[in-house]
């Protein structure tokens, strides 16, 4: 792994992710390396595929039904570093995740490159999927931008 963080902790949406944020950096792990997410991540991986790996975020958005992770099995940070079969692997992916929960409506967010600016948490690719309630109790707000603005509410 490279000498840059592994965790933007400006980007942390709350007290528990920002604590466990610390401790991983603390540690020096990358929680998405597949071989760490079985011990640090409380949420089993239900999908392993060749290039990507699925499992619930543990730290879901509020305001989804469901929210997912389609995590890179390299540790990369763009997806300019993966070949283009991960690509439509990841399509695959969405399409049957999207088909299996069932929801009227899925957003997904793909933050590739420099976590400082485009608002991630984790230096390593990962794809959030979430799955809409019609009428959901909060809205749901992705952050993609290097300012950290706190929800007004």
């Amino acid at each position: 792994m490279s000498d840059r963080p592994l965790y933007n902790l400006e980007a942390a949406r709350g007290s528990g992710q920002l604590e466990r944020m610390r401790s991983l950096e603390a540690e020096g792990v990358c929680i998405f390396c597949p071989e760490h997410a079985g011990r640090w991540q409380r949420e089993p991986v239900e999908h392993t595929g060749e290039h990507w790996y699925v499992t619930r975020n543990d730290f879901p958005y509020e305001g989804t039904a469901a929210h997912y992770l389609i995590v890179a099995r390299r540790h990369v940070s763009t997806f300019q570093e993966l070949p283009d079969a991960a690509g439509a692997e990841l399509w695959q992916i969405r399409r049957e995740l999207a088909e299996r929960l069932g929801a009227l409506a899925f957003a997904t967010i793909e933050r590739s490159g420099e976590m400082r600016l485009n608002g991630g948490s984790v230096a390593h690719l990962h794809v959030h999927m979430v799955a809409l309630e019609p009428a959901p109790a909060k809205t749901v707000r992705f952050r993609v931008s290097a300012r950290a603005e706190r929800d007004p509410a």
